[in-house]
């Protein structure tokens, strides 16, 4: 399956492709909520909608920006190790040091924990440097790659050695450095500035075009773990208020907005399994307009 935008907190990638068929044609797409760009990928990649993303969040709309003019390009940019200290320094400031190096992408905490830091540091100087010392020898059993390999093509050898001879290690993933090549991958959008549009406002201050679709992925109502707080009874009062068609996904939403879509998903860990039913809602008295 093909993937859409960065490694994010609460991304759409895996279902976006469902999603968009709710949307009807218009000449814009705003992508209100747009967190890691999946949306706004998907839509500038298969549909002819002007594409317009925002998100509030510091630095997000300024990372893709930079990704797509090829900044994280392999050939261009070689990935430091960023340290526990330097992402606590840097998390504030630096939207590439916060997404791409944090736990699960939570933007708050740093992507190791201390015992497994020092090993994948070995393989991430391997890999992005071909440097190797003891532990990266010991773990891939060679102490060098190929010249002519890419340092997606080093990742892979790598990871695949760690699976086959490193179980008793946890570093069957180069977690950041897949995240990397995700956003590299945004590169392929650079030929089409004409058609995209990146803000960085609170939802209700974007400017709405007639002929427009509207489609909001806020912070859902009972969950934990955002940046900023959000008030939801605001947001759908200006849902109600809006004269294009609007979809929002979210847990649950107001009696007076119909769900269209829904989707199960199932969260296991190692001692139990919760089910959720995310949805995709719109304001019934706007579609019959």
């Amino acid at each position: 399956m093909a993937q859409y935008g960065i490694s994010y907190k609460g991304s759409k990638d895996k279902i976006i492709h469902k999603i968009a068929t709710l949307f009807p044609k218009a000449d814009n797409f705003y992508d209100l909520f747009g967190g890691g760009f999946s949306v706004s990928h998907f839509m500038l990649l298969h549909r002819t909608h002007h594409v317009h993303y925002n998100e509030l969040q510091p630095g997000n709309a300024d990372l893709i920006r930079d990704a797509i003019a090829g900044r994280y390009n392999y050939d261009a940019f070689k990935p430091e190790w960023v340290t526990r200290d330097m992402f606590n320094t840097r998390k504030a400031t630096c939207p590439y040091t916060r997404i791409i190096w944090s736990f699960g992408n939570n933007q708050r905490t740093y992507i190791f924990g201390e015992d497994i830091a020092p090993y994948k540091r070995s393989l991430h100087q391997a890999v992005v440097f071909n440097e190797f010392d003891d532990t990266a020898r010991e773990v891939l059993g060679f102490s060098s790659f190929p010249a002519h390999l890419s340092i997606r093509g080093r990742r892979l050898v790598a990871c695949g050695k760690i699976r086959s001879e490193a179980k008793r290690i946890d570093l069957e993933r180069l977690e950041q450095l897949e995240r990397l090549e995700r956003l590299q991958q945004l590169e392929q959008l650079e030929r089409l500035p004409e058609r995209l549009t990146m803000t960085s406002l609170s939802y209700e201050q974007v400017p709405i075009l007639p002929n427009s679709v509207i489609y909001c992925d806020p912070p859902y109502k009972g969950t934990t773990g955002y940046v900023t707080d959000f008030d939801h009874d605001r947001f759908w009062a200006w849902v109600r208020k809006q004269t294009v068609p609007v979809f929002v996904s979210e847990y649950s939403a107001p009696p007076d907005m119909k769900t269209v879509m829904a989707f199960r998903h199932v969260k296991t860990n190692s001692q139990t399994s919760t089910q959720s039913v995310e949805k995709v809602f719109t304001f019934e008295a706007q579609r019959q307009v």
